[in-house]
């Protein structure tokens, strides 16, 4: 392939990012606030809110081993990318359905949407792999990475101002059906970029569907799984209700709580330079150690103070934290499993079992206390912040020996995977990749 028409392609491809984090944004970001105004309960909000991202990774692994020739990559993107768009363009119209059939049809929407977005990324990877040289790798990922960033920033906040001109006209439920039709026009426009990315005699590496019998998972690899499927478990018992704490608790306008989402987001970009530059000093293991306790503390800061400018001070504090451990987290997860995709997509695949799982467990607690008069909401995040505790207690300290990588934490292959409320767009490290495995461990040094 000519230099000059594979710079074109893989500036194409990077740039699409824009349209796909738009999509995210906008379909994402408000699908907790949809299902509150939608009267969803607790273990409603916790399905809305978690089971979703958990098809994408499970979907993910089932796409495996698909029988999609080099020859019809583009092909087999366009097609699922337009599915995507058909699944979340119509999720507002489930505002005109009565209850409780409105909140089942937007999990099922929810669950097709973005499971069909887990299906297409074995199929990206490969195009990546094949259409992006090798040296091109490290820019390819940064100039991506921003323009999702960018995305997301755009989606939170027109999204924010879009459903605050609604609900002022007393047109709320219309809002949220613009909101969701825009997301799918917005990811189908996505489809058009693929045009400019030359066809490829040949793909990157075949990627198979993870078998256990293959896996070699060492001890430091368990620790660190362990370590993040505690944390992620405890994570998920609140994330799903920091939206509907601010909407119903707190009685925030969508216009502030949009901006209020779109603090962390920025803060990432902001800080995402310095925590690269921290990482490439003292390897990826401090940094993890140090951010974990940070991220666990997050949810009982937001009781201590009803004040916006109190959210507005956490939401900057989880930015800078959530910025440094989703860093060092991917940068860990490559380190101790070399880039390998079958043990990257079984740590994805038991991660999605603790999203909905914390998930759920937080739904139980926010209709057990709301049921008692109590804020459930602020319970869930009391919850949280316990569980959250508890894994870094007992396993952070033993997360040793990842050493650091040869090459920079600002330019790594990853992937956004989800748009969280305190923490923005976050990403998951992107498995088979020849750039995220050049490592050996006679690299590591004695900082860890």
């Amino acid at each position: 392939m000519e230099p000059r028409r594979a710079r074109r392609g893989a500036r194409a491809l990077a740039l699409e990012g824009v349209f796909e984090s738009l999509a995210r944004g906008l379909g994402e970001s408000y699908l907790a606030a949809f299902a509150l105004f939608l009267n969803a309960g607790g273990m409603a909000l916790a399905l809305v809110a978690s089971l979703h991202t958990a098809a994408a990774a499970i979907a993910q692994v089932f796409a495996h081993g698909l029988p999609v020739r080099p020859g019809s990559i583009r092909r087999f993107l366009s097609w699922i990318w337009s599915a995507q768009s058909l699944a979340l363009a119509p999720l507002g119209l489930c505002a005109f359905l009565s209850w409780p059939w409105s909140v089942a049809a937007l999990v099922l929407g929810a669950f097709v949407a973005w499971g069909l977005s887990g299906v297409a990324i074995p199929a990206w990877t490969s195009m990546v792999a094949g259409w992006v040289p090798r040296q091109r790798h490290g820019w390819f990922f940064a100039l991506r990475g921003m323009s999702q960033q960018i995305g997301v920033l755009s989606a939170i906040l027109g999204g924010s101002l879009l459903l605050s001109r609604m609900t002022e006209r007393g047109q709320e439920a219309l809002g949220f059906a613009l909101l969701f039709a825009c997301a799918g026009l917005i990811r189908v426009a996505g489809v058009f970029f693929l045009a400019a990315v030359p066809q490829p005699a040949a793909a990157g590496p075949g990627l198979e569907r993870p078998r256990l019998k293959d896996m070699r998972i060492s001890g430091r690899a368990r620790r660190l799984a362990f370590y993040l499927w505690g944390l992620h478990f405890g994570t998920n018992v609140a994330t799903p209700f920091f939206v509907p704490y601010m909407l119903s608790d707190l009685r925030f306008s969508y216009a502030r709580v949009g901006l209020l989402l779109a603090v962390p987001a920025l803060v990432k970009v902001l800080s995402a330079r310095w925590w690269g530059l921290v990482a490439d000093r003292y390897g990826p293991g401090p940094l993890l150690r140090f951010s974990g306790w940070q991220v666990a503390v997050i949810p009982i800061l937001w009781l201590l103070s009803a004040s916006p400018w109190w959210i507005l001070a956490c939401q900057i504090v989880s930015g800078l934290a959530w910025g440094a451990f989703e860093l060092a987290r991917a940068s860990s997860l490559l380190r101790v499993t070399d880039g390998r995709q079958q043990e990257v997509a079984l740590f994805n695949t038991v991660d999605g079992g603790m999203i909905i799982g914390g998930a759920l467990l937080g739904g139980a607690a926010v209709d057990l206390f709301g049921g008692l008069g109590w804020s459930g909401y602020g319970a869930a995040m009391v919850v949280s912040t316990v569980l959250r505790l508890l894994p870094a207690i007992i396993l952070l300290w033993r997360v040793r020996g990842i050493g650091r990588p040869s090459w920079s934490h600002r330019r790594m292959p990853v992937r956004a995977f989800t748009v969280r409320p305190t923490r923005g767009l976050s990403y998951r490290p992107l498995e088979d990749l020849p750039s995220a495995a050049t490592e050996t461990e006679d690299e590591q040094d004695g900082s860890e």
